[in-house]
């Protein structure tokens, strides 16, 4: 089973360990950028609050989505589906 990123004819899912090391990097320039934001001008800690939200969000909808492709590669989720016919 392929799970695809933002619709069907996106890029396949990175196995979890490769998500992992990509998810990390994405998160330290993003760390990066707000805190430069923030050295610009102290007055954007609500705007940035809130992107550190949105982005952690995102992380974690991408987290999801590896555990389902995961399961998908192992076959677990084509088990229940046969039992049930």
């Amino acid at each position: 089973m392929e799970v695809r990123h933002q619709a069907e004819n996106g890029t396949v899912l990175a196995p979890l360990p490769e998500m992992g090391a990509a998810i990390a990097l994405q998160l330290d320039q993003e760390q990066q950028a707000w805190l430069q934001r923030l050295l610009t001008d102290p007055r954007q800690f609500g705007d940035v609050e809130v992107a550190v939200h949105e982005t952690f969000q995102g992380l974690a909808d991408q987290v999801v989505a590896g555990l389902l492709a995961e399961i998908g590669r192992r076959g677990a989720l084509e088990t229940p589906g046969k039992k049930s016919r």
